[in-house]
């Protein structure tokens, strides 16, 4: 059995949250974790039992006809209760769930479409599913570990249920790096590629000028994120680039909604936090934005961010900066247990989102090709090393990852210029570190955008229109933005044309302002341009699965001339060179690839906003 999952490096997190900075104290860095131990017979143990969805068939084909212009069907978005009535588990089913915990001693806490919460003892626990039972601290919170394969009782087992909280698994990561301090009081830019504020990616990629239908209002948007946020930082970046001066109005806000007891502030993921909330009000500042905080990036906590999304139903658009390796899911990696059912799990709440119109963004990962460690990782005399792999949830069908790469503008000493000129995406070699803290160094890394072919979900039908090389299976990404390069401490060696953006984090209390990198600057960025778009389409706004559309916009283009399409059918930027570590830029084709998916977009020409002038220059009212 690996190292990486038998000596439980779901709770070693040495790595999965850190921010990579030196300076400021005020910057969090990895969270200090106990050492594992037998959990005590009384400790009150809490996990979730799934139940899969009922009618597979029949969900896929009616989501499908949900995204399809010439069904009758096309956007008759379902509702929680509707979900749950039609696809949900059977009332049957649920009472035998029920009734073989309740036997057994447990709890059961509370319930929706995909099952229900449950507490016990660690005895009953342990009994019940015939496993022994660690503990670990983690952040000042209780986590516990089923050491073997939880064994479900004949009632569960029958009914296909699913187990979540109780597994060794590595957490997510966020998909940020800091790249280091930037400057706070300069009124010219600082060159070609940046560091870029969130006005100036809206001039580069030609969003729509600033105005009151253009600027995200009546559109909800979830962040879901590990801890909180420090209250002054939104309004500080919005003051750095004077948008209260420019327009009379007040600085956006966020709203914070506390999962399984939210995080807290300057937690481990409270920087990716600011990060994501700046970019989408950036570019949507009117958007009804809400942190959905969670303690940590375990499987646990974010199913159950994402389970309160879909029930809640008020949320159009969810952002997601983290990711873990597909690959660690599998039987390899575990010692021949295979826990892609969790995998299945999040799909099944992503779906139900989907049939409600809800629209999914993740970062598609920060290790570009290269995205996982070799199972050996972590074993005694083990020379381990990164191979190809893709990250998850970007991986999911009903969810659009976003990667990309260098973004270069214009720029001139004195002038807030920054016109798009190009964009290249070749990674950044790494030098071998410990990705996991497990004391062992992983070689052949790079820094890049994420993606590649999913070993997990098959080839969904809008990829169809676009060639992804693969027959069988979904690839990634789906479309990409900026990201940038030169990981500070961490890249051998770094290229011209590596870029960074700007995050506000900590401004008055030790911290400044950042250069950041990573697809946790992309995903947000082109959530706040979803948002433009969809408050464009009135009342009943939501798109559901974004993808639906990016495709058959990638397919008219390339249908059109792709790189000759005329200029109105631009809606990508594409044939942008690279190489992400294993795949280059040219593979499939200059129209589709690994690293930015069908391209970069044209905002204005992508969501049909010609009507709309161009932002245009930072700090002026049309881009403030």
């Amino acid at each position: 059995m690996s190292k990486l999952m038998g000596a439980g490096l779901g709770l070693a997190l040495a790595m999965s949250y850190q921010v990579a900075v030196s300076g400021p104290a005020v910057l969090a860095g990895a969270p200090e974790a106990s050492a594992e131990h037998a959990a005590a017979a009384t400790d009150t143990v809490e996990f979730v039992v799934h139940l899969p969805l009922r009618h597979q068939a029949e969900l896929d084909t009616l989501i499908a006809e949900l995204h399809d212009k010439n069904s009758p069907k096309y956007q008759q978005w379902l509702s929680p209760a509707e979900f749950l009535q039609r696809f949900g588990p059977s009332p049957v089913d649920l009472a035998a769930t029920r009734a073989a915990l309740t036997a057994r001693g447990l709890t059961i806490v509370s319930s929706n479409a995909h099952g229900m919460r449950v507490r016990g003892s660690a005895t009953a626990v342990a009994k019940a599913f015939s496993v022994s039972l660690n503990t670990r601290t983690q952040a000042g919170r209780a986590r516990f570990i089923a050491r073997g394969t939880p064994q479900l009782p004949s009632e569960l087992a029958a009914i296909s249920a699913r187990i979540v909280g109780l597994e060794a698994l590595p957490p997510h990561r966020v998909h940020a790096r800091v790249t280091g301090h930037t400057p706070d009081a300069v009124a010219n830019r600082y060159g070609v590629t940046g560091p870029y504020w969130f006005d100036d990616l809206k001039q580069a990629y030609d969003y729509p000028a600033f105005g009151a239908k253009t600027n995200g209002a009546g559109i909800s948007v979830a962040i879901l994120m590990a801890d909180l946020l420090f209250p002054g930082d939104v309004a500080a970046a919005f003051n750095h680039e004077q948008f209260t001066a420019i327009t009379g109005l007040p600085a956006p806000s966020v709203t914070t909604v506390p999962i399984d007891g939210g995080g807290v502030e300057n937690g481990p993921g409270s920087f990716e936090a600011s990060l994501d909330v700046q970019q989408v009000l950036g570019g949507a500042p009117a958007s009804n934005v809400t942190l959905v905080s969670i303690p940590d990036l375990s499987d646990q906590s974010i199913i159950d961010g994402y389970t309160y999304i879909v029930d809640n139903n008020t949320y159009d658009i969810v952002n997601s900066s983290f990711g873990g390796c597909e690959l660690e899911y599998t039987a390899a990696y575990n010692g021949g247990t295979d826990y892609t059912y969790i995998l299945q799990q999040y799909h099944e709440v992503f779906a139900q989102g989907n049939a409600q119109g809800i629209t999914f963004v993740a970062s598609s990962g920060d290790e570009g090709g290269l995205l996982c460690p070799t199972p050996d990782y972590g074993n005694p005399g083990a020379s381990p090393t990164f191979v190809p792999g893709v990250s998850t949830p970007a991986d999911d069908p009903d969810v659009t990852a976003v990667g990309g790469g260098n973004l270069i503008t214009a720029s001139a000493t004195g002038s807030l210029n920054s016109a798009y000129v190009r964009e290249s995406a070749y990674a950044d070699p790494d030098v071998p570190y410990d990705p996991y803290g497990l004391g062992q160094n992983v070689s052949g890394g790079v820094w890049g955008a994420g993606g590649g072919i999913s070993s997990v979900f098959k080839k969904p039908i809008y990829q169809l229109l676009a060639n992804t090389a693969s027959f069988r299976w979904r690839t990634l990404p789906d479309i990409g933005m900026q990201v940038g390069g030169c990981p500070q401490g961490l890249a051998a060696s770094c290229g011209a044309d590596d870029s960074a953006a700007v995050v506000a984090y900590g401004v008055g209390l030790g911290g400044g302002y950042y250069g950041v990198i990573g697809t946790s600057v992309s995903s947000p960025e082109f959530v706040g341009a979803l948002a433009l778009y969809e408050q464009q389409l009135g009342k009943h706004h939501r798109m559901g699965n974004a993808n639906y559309f990016i495709y058959a916009q990638g397919a008219l283009q390339t249908l059109a001339g792709g790189l000759k399409a005329p200029g109105a059918l631009q809606f990508f930027h594409r044939n942008i060179p690279g190489n992400d570590g294993y795949w280059d830029a040219s593979y499939p084709s200059y129209n589709y690839n690994y690293i930015y998916g069908n391209g970069s977009p044209d905002v204005r020409k992508l969501f049909g906003l010609q009507g709309h002038k161009a932002a245009g220059l930072p700090q002026t009212p049309s881009n403030p």
